[in-house]
């Protein structure tokens, strides 16, 4: 008797968890929790580049649907603005004016003539999305003085690299 009342005696005393089972406890949260922080920044630039993929599309749609209904690709300002192309040009086909890269570092470039066009986004996944999309050849295209190049930042004559991984472009070279 005496010693079962000993036993009910260790038994009520430990009531807690060991210095041991705490710490791997932590350290399992920790791993976890490392892990969802990881793959929730993959998701932001898959995420992020998506968003790229969905702009250029509503751009080059806007541009048909423009081309559609004047007769003409573009009526150009004498010193167009990604904001003239936006408001002015293709206002009524995107009322949202046009779209802006989702992170500070990137810009949508756009290089318009008289009859074709192209749109430009560098994506941040290397994903094989690459030239989809480009009707006719395209290979570095360079657009040269016949037209203009845009971006956000202001006029801009570039050449484009639209058949590395990271680089998406849409548009109509065809004409």
């Amino acid at each position: 008797m005496e010693e079962l009342n000993k036993l009910k005696i260790m038994i009520k005393n430990k009531k807690g968890f060991t210095l041991i089972e705490l710490l791997v406890v932590i350290a399992i949260i920790g791993l976890l929790s490392t892990l969802a922080v990881v793959s929730l920044n993959g998701a932001r630039v898959k995420a992020r580049d998506a968003r790229r993929v969905s702009d250029i599309s509503a751009i080059r749609t806007a541009l048909e649907m423009y081309n559609g209904d004047k007769g003409t690709l573009w009526t150009q300002a004498a010193t167009p603005t990604w904001a003239t192309i936006g408001t002015t040009n293709l206002g009524a086909y995107l009322p949202a004016g046009l779209p802006t890269d989702p992170s500070i570092s990137n810009n949508y470039d756009i290089c318009i003539g008289t009859d074709n066009y192209l749109l430009h986004a560098t994506l941040e996944n290397d994903a094989a999305i690459g030239a989809s999309g480009v009707v006719g050849a395209l290979s570095g295209w360079t657009f040269t003085a016949a037209g203009t190049c845009l971006n956000a930042g202001g006029n801009l004559l570039v050449a484009f690299t639209c058949d590395a991984a990271k680089e998406f472009c849409l548009g109509d070279l065809s004409k």
